[in-house]
């Protein structure tokens, strides 16, 4: 059975089924067998099967197929490159290192250690990915609220995802969505920078004035909504620190990382393809891991460790992004539907567009939405710059702010809950007293945590760039 031509209808349901199954908790004995001895879960074959279901429908031709792979699969090599570099700056200790600093400077005040994990995995996110901040960091947080007798670590994980999908926004290479969004526009490093800054700024103070009015909350006797958030006011510090000094490993791998960046900046400057940054600091980082003797795993520990399933998910739904971008009811109904929607009114560009972004998010995965979105953007005819930088911008709001309210929202959700139930095992068996008194953070507590932070800040980010708009109006003319 064959279709005449790719229905969007049927992309989408695909797309929506695929997601929800991935998402699913349960597990059969066979996956949990390949997800606990090869790393291999859902995110690894149901995107193969939905793209093969797709490609004997003929949802998808090849046209799609080939723009997707020469387009977009220099950003999955993008993502191999970051991690390798963030397991050899995990290896070398650097994660854990900064951790404990941070939790000896806060000296036993829980509000206080929330407060400054938040900002650090702002800080780490702004310049590596939400996917290995929390693949990276997840582990060290939960060791510490082990080793402090933290029992209820949902105040400290959860505003660590929040951070983890806050301050990406700010750099081209925070996400991948944000690459998505600037290859397609054209957009390089320093044009990036300029445009996103700012409301990365407003996005990571919104969110840390919110989580220090929860913790305030929870204090209180006359509000009960997120009782289940509050945390001791002390902990009791680690009586052992596990890296207590900067190390030159440490040293050359942040400059291992600090020359990947300066890559990035200059092949998007230059706008040639990812390959010419990624592959070469795939090179000097397994290079670097080679020829060092402070390693004690082997070179192949770090591409062991590779969320390989970003290909098969990655590509999959860019495949299918495509196609759907493809279809005549895009141009025919969906363009000429928000060119008039967006043209007349900053504010449903401002806000609609950070909301619009941030649901779509939570409907496909920001992968496929980024995707969908830029293709959707690059198509709009603007009056001006102005006008045309607030959409984008509002658009990368929601893609980044829009990955914590579900699990859906990105891979990242996937590699946290994974990390939480690895880690928790894990520690349990150093701290069996603890075992009965740690509470971790659930889906349903994500969902309402992270709706309330999207709401608040996609408003507070919202309303900024609409200010800014009418000051640039004003300044340099209409819109």
């Amino acid at each position: 059975m064959t279709l005449e031509s790719p229905t969007p209808a049927f992309i989408l349901l695909l797309t929506v089924a695929s997601v929800l199954l991935i998402v699913n908790d349960h597990r059969t004995s066979l996956e949990q067998r390949l997800r606990t001895r090869f790393g291999i879960d859902r995110d690894w074959w149901i995107p193969v099967v939905a793209f093969a279901i797709a490609v004997s429908f003929s949802l998808v031709g090849f046209p799609a197929i080939r723009t997707a792979f020469v387009e977009k699969f220099d950003i999955i090599v993008l993502i191999f490159s970051f991690g390798i570099m963030s397991e050899g700056l995990g290896a070398s200790g650097f994660f854990r290192y900064v951790a404990y600093k941070i939790v000896a400077l806060c000296e036993g005040n829980s509000t206080r250690l929330v407060l400054y994990m938040f900002t650090m995995t702002s800080v780490v996110t702004l310049f590596t990915t939400n996917d290995i901040v929390v693949l990276v960091l997840t582990p060290v947080i939960v060791e510490i609220c082990f080793q402090a007798g933290i029992r209820n670590t949902k105040p400290i994980l959860l505003s660590q995802f929040v951070a983890a999908n806050t301050l990406s926004m700010g750099l081209l290479i925070g996400s991948p969505t944000n690459i998505i969004i600037s290859e397609e526009l054209g957009l390089d490093f320093f044009e990036y920078l300029a445009m996103m800054l700012l409301p990365a700024v407003v996005a990571f103070a919104s969110s840390f004035l919110l989580i220090t009015l929860l913790i305030r909350a929870t204090e209180s006797d006359d509000i009960s909504l997120f009782d289940d958030l509050h945390i001791q006011p002390e902990y009791t510090m680690p009586t052992e620190v596990p890296e207590p000094y900067f190390t030159a490993q440490m040293r050359n791998w942040i400059l291992v990382f600090v020359t990947f960046v300066v890559l990035v900046a200059v092949v998007t400057f230059l706008r040639v393809s990812l390959f010419w940054c990624a592959i070469p600091s795939m090179i000097i980082a397994i290079g670097y891991w080679y020829v060092s003797d402070e390693h004690e795993a082997p070179v192949v520990r770090p591409l062991k460790r590779l969320p390989y399933g970003v290909f098969f998910f990655g590509m999959t739904f860019f495949i299918f992004a495509e196609a759907f971008a493809r279809s005549p009811v895009v141009e025919t109904v969906l363009i000429p539907f928000l060119q008039q929607f967006f043209a007349d009114s900053p504010v449903r560009a401002g806000v609609l567009g950070v909301f619009g972004s941030g649901i779509l998010v939570n409907i496909f995965n920001d992968l496929p939405a980024a995707a969908l979105i830029a293709n959707v953007l690059s198509r709009l005819e603007f009056s001006s710059f102005v006008s045309r930088a607030l959409l984008v911008q509002s658009s990368l709001v929601g893609l980044n702010i829009g990955t914590y309210v579900t699990q859906v929202g990105a891979l990242a959700g996937l590699i946290w809950f994974n990390q939480l139930r690895i880690q928790r095992t894990k520690q349990r068996d150093y701290f069996p007293e603890l075992a009965g008194e740690m509470s971790f953070p659930s889906r349903g507590d994500l969902v309402r945590y992270g709706i309330l932070h999207f709401v608040f800040t996609g408003l507070s980010v919202g309303l900024f760039l609409i200010f800014v708009w009418v000051l640039l109006s004003v300044l340099i003319g209409p819109y």
